[in-house]
């Protein structure tokens, strides 16, 4: 008899230790939990260092470990854990801190970073590229001739520590006697000091001089305007980037949104105008094309996205400055052979 009441007494206690268990220990179903990656952004310098951070969020209290591993093609190049434990109301953060390896110069190289709870995975493609993108192109570079308004002077500042090689003009008056290579506006020049700019700068293009304007500072202008005429304009928003080099990041960048300024068209009276606006829904790309008796149109670029701003916060900033000099004067065969033949 003592022996049957120990045994039910023992099966009891079990039975209550496996419902409180079942109570206490957090569940997960693998249906509710997600993960997001904080970071909008995939570009990194080669041999730097960066956090990325992931958040961790389900319809339960849950605690587990996260698993992470970065992939440079067949090859695991790092691995980790972190733990999330949070509720169904509290979503829990976690940390991957990376460096970067070394990537030869002229070559941009691909990694996948995966972060893992269970069976719930997030994957993201990192591009790593070298932090000069003209290193394989420095005599391609050599023959743009580019030639710099910039009073401000933040954008020239750039091209002098970053070796890229230009002439700079003090006055806005000598943009008339520019006949070749490609003219920069600086970035946060303004277009109400110099009232009339973007109306030169059309007229230099219409001319045949391919024109970059980095994001103004203030101003406005009559939209599209008519004389000279185009033969073609387009607005565009951060995927144009993507169009342009689609390694690139978009729409955010380490330090918040690519967009600097951008162009808010606006009626008035009997003219449409476009006003330098840090509204997120102003248009960051207006493209120009006039005629011309090179094989590719000339082009007038007003770009919004912080480049000069943003330079040395990552990759993507240098490199779409690259691409769009591509855009307004395509790499000559001739300067591509030369540089081919130096490497060799």
């Amino acid at each position: 008899m003592a022996k049957t009441i120990r045994r039910v007494r023992c099966t009891r206690l079990l039975w209550i230790s496996a419902v409180l268990v079942g109570l206490l220990a957090p569940a997960r179903a693998d249906d509710d939990l997600k993960i997001t990656a904080i970071e909008c952004w995939s570009n990194v310098f080669t041999e730097s260092e960066s956090r990325w951070t992931y958040r961790v969020s389900a319809d339960q209290a849950f605690r587990e470990r996260a698993a992470w591993r970065l992939m440079i093609g067949p090859r695991s190049a790092a691995s980790g854990e972190f733990e999330v434990r949070g509720d169904a109301d509290k979503p829990s953060d976690g940390t991957v801190a990376l460096r970067w390896p070394k990537v030869k110069e002229g070559s941009v190289q691909a990694a996948q970073l995966t972060v893992s709870v269970g069976e719930v995975r997030h994957e993201r493609v990192v591009s790593i590229f070298p932090r000069d993108p003209f290193a394989d192109r420095v005599e391609w570079l050599k023959e743009l001739k580019l030639t710099v308004f910039d009073p401000p002077g933040e954008t020239v500042a750039i091209f002098k520590e970053n070796d890229i090689p230009h002439e700079r003009i003090r006055s806005r008056d000598s943009l008339d006697d520019v006949t070749g290579g490609i003219v920069i506006i600086g970035e946060g020049v303004s277009l109400k000091k110099h009232e009339g700019l973007i109306d030169n700068l059309r007229t230099l293009a219409a001319r045949g001089v391919p024109v970059l304007c980095l994001a103004s500072g203030d101003g406005e202008l009559v939209f599209p305007g008519d004389k000279p005429a185009a033969i073609a304009i387009q607005l565009r928003r951060a995927d144009v980037i993507r169009e342009l080099d689609k390694r690139l990041d978009a729409a955010w960048w380490p330090k918040g949104s690519s967009q600097l300024h951008g162009l808010r068209i606006k009626g008035d009276s009997d003219d449409v105008l476009a006003s330098v606006s840090e509204d997120a829904k102003s248009w960051p790309w207006c493209e120009w094309q006039f005629e011309s008796e090179s094989e590719h149109p000339a082009s007038l670029i007003w770009c919004g996205f912080g480049i000069i701003k943003s330079w040395d916060d990552g990759p993507t900033p240098r490199y779409l400055f690259a691409k769009i000099l591509e855009r307004l004067a395509p790499p000559t065969r001739s300067a591509s052979e030369r540089e081919h033949s130096d490497k060799r």
